[in-house]
């Protein structure tokens, strides 16, 4: 089986084509600005006339604009080719990777936490600011993507049907605030 992975939620582009879990390709694009110009060419050199059985999206949270542009890539390509999708969200993508129960990951002004039981099932998604992540404990920051082991977790998730895969929002915007 092959899975096309698809994640935007912050500045980085990270696309993966697996086959049974196993990394065949792999394009990242690194902290642009210009994320919805380099996305869909990054997303082809990957696939390159590949056919593949399903998609996982990473939905969020994170940022407004790249999370939503992944989704929709997403969603578009999954009715379009009629190919089942499944939606995780980065903060599974760090536990899943990680083993640990309690992660988080920075937009330079707060933090997106995600904290997990035992079997790495989201128990709450918050944001919080510098100053409350500071007086946190035993929360991993630090996890570089382990592509087989959230292709593992993933296996347990229910295929979406396209229309229904929705950004995660959890950080307040300032008409919110």
């Amino acid at each position: 089986m092959k899975t096309l992975f698809i994640d935007t939620h912050l500045w980085n582009i990270d696309i993966a084509l697996l086959e049974d879990g196993k990394i065949v390709k792999h394009e990242e694009v690194i902290d642009k600005k210009n994320n919805s110009e380099v996305l869909f060419p990054t997303l082809i050199k990957v696939i390159d006339n590949t056919t593949f059985d399903e998609i996982i999206v990473v939905n969020g949270p994170g940022s407004f604009t790249g999370v939503r542009l992944g989704v929709i890539i997403a969603k578009t390509l999954a009715y379009t080719k009629n190919i089942p999708i499944k939606a995780i969200s980065s903060l599974e993508c760090m536990a899943a990777s990680c083993g640990k129960k309690n992660v988080a990951f920075t937009d330079n002004n707060g933090y997106y936490v995600g904290y997990f039981d035992n079997d790495l099932n989201p128990e709450l998604y918050e944001y919080i600011t510098k100053e409350e992540f500071l007086k946190q404990t035993d929360i991993e920051t630090d996890v570089t993507y382990d592509y087989e082991k959230i292709y593992k977790y993933a296996l347990a998730k229910d295929y979406v049907e396209p229309h229904f895969v929705n950004p995660i929002y959890i950080k307040k915007i300032g008409v919110e605030k």
